[in-house]
């Protein structure tokens, strides 16, 4: 089972506690372990972190060709699963407009799409319906989530 990271595994990281000239090791075991297949994330998680001209940025630049998988078009049933998830369950329709529109709707069809766990620092928040939250949608849909911390306790990484 692959490991698919969110956009907020990298960029909270990077501009916080894991930034790339304290912590270089984190940086290197994710490129590692995408190598090696155990860590990938997707093109969309890719468009939405090239955006602005960073250190993240550059970093993909280096080492995104192992790390993001191509767009896949048999994930477009899965994404309609996704789609319909959110339209039918209470959430608001700016909410719904939100999570279909970013990287995160797509996470959760790749994940159901390759059998994946989806990798994020949100947290599960059900009751709130005016933001729909990974690990909610995960869950609705059978995906298990960890956060960037338990991934690394899992793989035994230690800096």
């Amino acid at each position: 089972m692959t490991l698919l990271l969110d956009s907020n595994a990298f960029l909270t990281p990077a501009l916080t506690y894991y930034a790339f000239d304290i912590c270089s090791s984190y940086w290197s075991w994710i490129a590692d372990a995408a190598t090696a297949g155990n860590v990938k994330s997707i093109s969309p998680v890719k468009r939405e972190l090239r955006k602005k001209d960073d250190q993240i940025k550059n970093w993909i630049d280096m080492h995104g060709s192992e790390i993001f998988l191509p767009d896949n078009t048999a994930v477009k049933n899965t994404m309609a699963q996704v789609a319909s998830w959110a339209t039918s369950n209470g959430y608001t329709a700016s909410a719904t407009t939100e999570f279909l529109s970013k990287a995160d709707s797509y996470l959760v069809a790749y994940a159901m799409l390759g059998g994946h766990q989806i990798i994020t620092l949100e947290t599960s928040a059900p009751a709130a319906k005016s933001k729909i939250k990974i690990p909610d949608a995960a869950i609705a849909h059978g995906i298990s989530t960890m956060t960037p911390f338990q991934m690394l306790r899992l793989h035994g990484v230690t800096f």
